[in-house]
């Protein structure tokens, strides 16, 4: 069975040129990026900007056998992307995360 996962990280104030430069890295490295996906056994991992009332946040969804062993395999990574990846959510993330609760999910 598939789990799901999504949520918000606030982003803090001035971080436009540290969200520009992920971007440009974590594409320009996909081949790392679906490696590191194989290890986590994740499916499908995507990122949104969104704007509410000024205040800039990254919505990330993900699509994994397990989110927990997902999450737990990416902070035990000694991968440099998933490294670069960290660095860059602890540099731009406002304290706390906002999980969403999964209440449907279809599939075709």
């Amino acid at each position: 069975m598939v789990e799901m996962s999504s949520g918000l990280i606030k982003l803090k104030k001035g971080s436009e040129q540290a969200v520009a430069n992920w971007k440009e890295v974590m594409s320009s490295r996909s081949d790392e990026v679906h490696d590191s996906m194989c290890a986590e056994e994740v499916h499908i991992e995507s990122w949104f900007e969104i704007e509410v009332n000024g205040d800039t946040y990254l919505q990330w969804y993900m699509s994994a056998d397990s989110i927990d062993k997902a999450v737990e395999i990416f902070h035990q990574s000694t991968k440099p992307i998933d490294k670069f990846h960290l660095e860059f959510l602890n540099e731009v993330a406002e304290e706390g995360v906002i999980v969403a609760k999964p209440i449907m999910n279809f599939i075709q």
